[in-house]
């Protein structure tokens, strides 16, 4: 049976990180569940399938019988049929590691005009939510932040206070510019290497980065098998490009980088752009089996995450 994770009944911004423990998003999926759809290495018993195989519920396989085994588990119905003896296999499942990979750059500062929050903002959200769901699930959680650097690398609990500790280190997170650019697939790289056998990696991010060193970090993920689950935080702004009058605009990762510009003389090369990036994203992750979803900050998150769980759900 599986236990909830309790959050504070009252909301506080004394307590840190107690603002993203919001009760209405946290409700809005603790019917859902999030469940690996490749195999994965565990210390327990849990709801996902693990490479090995055991004495469990599910069945797998026959195999011939040698000296030694357990005659309980011959199939005595197989044996009638084929006068062998074989033994029965059974699928263990094994509880899930997740670790959370969040994005927290100088760009995702951005807050369009008509949103409720940043980019950054949101992607705290949805780091929290999942985090809930799965320690919700009594599976392990771990997080990772980074901007230039790997800020924060948090390893993996199961245990119900473990979400206080991630929601208390993001939100005590303020994404600053620097004098360069964030290189996210340089980060990935060394997430796949620092992270132990398989698990699953949920990165959120806007993904501003070139898509060729992207792929590459992300082929590195899947090397070391890894399940990658990609949520792309967007805001509506930079999708649709609304500006109209002449302005400035400025790289918010490299605050020494501004442009004077008229935005209608660049909207349509810059939507072209844009759109040709998504694509290759979309495309590349869908030939390496990398879940690819992409979350808009003008969407509610609780409405957002329950589609999308509930979408991944149905497709297992």
């Amino acid at each position: 049976m599986t236990t909830s994770v309790k959050t504070p009944p009252v909301q506080s911004a004394a307590i840190p990180g107690a603002e993203l423990l919001e009760p209405r998003a946290l409700a809005a999926i603790s019917h859902l569940e999030l469940v690996a759809k490749q195999v994965m290495d565990g210390y327990v018993q849990g709801m996902h399938r693990s490479p090995h195989i055991g004495f469990a519920l599910d069945f797998a396989q026959h195999r011939q019988y040698v000296p030694g085994d357990d005659i309980k588990r011959i199939d005595w119905r197989v044996y009638a049929k084929a006068d062998r003896y074989y033994i029965k296999q059974y699928e263990v499942t094994t509880n899930l590691r997740a670790h959370v990979v969040v994005d927290a750059s100088g760009s995702m500062r951005y807050q369009g005009a008509y949103d409720a929050m940043s980019k950054f903002r949101y992607a705290q959200f949805v780091a929290v939510c999942l985090s809930y769901l799965i320690l919700h699930q009594q599976d392990s959680v771990g997080l990772v932040t980074f901007e230039q650097k790997i800020r924060d690398f948090i390893p993996g609990r199961s245990a119900s206070p473990h979400l206080f500790t991630i929601a208390r280190t993001l939100d005590g997170i303020k994404p600053a510019p620097a004098e360069k650019e964030t290189s996210i697939s340089s980060i990935l790289h060394e997430v796949a290497e620092r992270l132990g056998h398989r698990q699953m990696v949920i990165l959120i991010s806007d993904l501003f980065d070139n898509v060729d060193d992207l792929v590459k970090a992300f082929h590195h993920l899947r090397h070391k098998r890894h399940e990658v689950l990609v949520l792309q935080v967007m805001a509506d702004d930079e999708l649709t490009f609304p500006f109209r009058k002449f302005s400035l605009f400025e790289n918010l990762e490299a605050m020494a980088q501004k442009l004077k510009l008229d935005p209608v003389t660049v909207r349509a090369n810059y939507l072209e752009n844009v759109a040709r990036h998504l694509k290759r994203i979309r495309e590349e992750c869908n030939g390496m089996r990398i879940s690819h979803s992409l979350f808009k900050t003008n969407e509610s998150v609780e409405k957002v995450l329950a589609g999308y769980l509930a979408q991944r759900m149905g497709s297992r």
